[in-house]
């Protein structure tokens, strides 16, 4: 091709590394999500607390999710969000607010550039 410009596409592969980088990145902004929801619930038992846990991201699909939250406790959702009168506590909304906006670089960390 005189003049031309030759182009080794491998789209697969960034492909395979982009996906690699993003289920990484999504554990690791998780796993700051964790234990800083943890550090703002409040501790009678532990059960709520402890019921704060995190999935590793996988592929579902064409899309990659990670999960984190309350397993198993199901009367978290009233501590978060707030019962009877009283106010919500959102310790898992202000993690997400804190970390979740770091996604992007994290990612981007992980794929090198």
């Amino acid at each position: 091709m005189p003049g031309g410009v030759r182009i080794n596409w491998k789209g697969k592969e960034m492909e395979g590394r982009v996906a690699k980088a993003s289920r990484a990145g999504i554990d690791v902004v998780m796993a700051l999500c964790v234990p800083a929801a943890k550090s703002e619930t409040p501790v009678i038992t532990g059960t709520a607390q402890g019921s704060i846990q995190m999935r590793p991201a996988s592929i579902m699909g064409r899309r990659i999710v990670g999960i984190w939250g309350s397993f198993n406790v199901n009367y978290f959702i009233w501590l978060e969000i707030g019962a009877r009168g009283r106010a919500g506590r959102g310790m898992l909304r202000r993690a997400a607010d804190r970390f979740y906006p770091t996604l992007a670089g994290v990612i981007r960390q992980r794929l090198n550039l």
